[in-house]
């Protein structure tokens, strides 16, 4: 009888280890789980920010719309002085043709001039402004 309880109880304490170890792997693994989503986020915000005070995303090309469009901005930032709108397209930065948002964020990222021509599509018309860039481009 004292056999099959102490039997009992180190089952018991078995399967509570193996609850706790449970635990603590799930624990991890939503951990690593937020951690990895918080990155992709961070990173989709970066190149969203591509442009100082003008958040950007990739347009569609198949339905007649430019690569990258812009999708909103700060209200009284440089580009809504420039006349900037949401909605316009970046068709180029300084006069390189540009057709997904990852790669006008390389351009940007390898070209770090304080000022960058900015080739933009609105209503059928096309214009470039120059946009300052704060810290030398960065």
């Amino acid at each position: 009888m004292a056999r099959q309880r102490l039997s009992n109880a180190a089952s018991g304490a078995l399967l509570a280890a193996l609850a706790l170890c449970a635990m603590a792997m799930s624990s991890a693994f939503f951990l690593h789980a937020r951690h990895a989503a918080e990155e992709r986020m961070e990173a989709m915000a970066a190149k969203a920010r591509a442009l100082p005070g003008v958040t950007l995303m990739d347009g569609d090309p198949a339905e007649g719309r430019p690569g990258v469009i812009v999708t909103s901005m700060e209200t009284d930032g440089q580009a809504a002085r420039l006349g900037i709108s949401v909605g316009d397209g970046v068709v180029s930065l300084d006069g390189m043709p540009i057709r997904s948002l990852d790669q006008a964020s390389a351009y940007l990222l390898h070209h770090s001039q304080p000022r960058i021509a900015l080739g933009l599509k609105h209503a059928d018309r096309m214009r470039v402004v120059m946009l300052d860039r704060p810290e030398g481009g960065r």
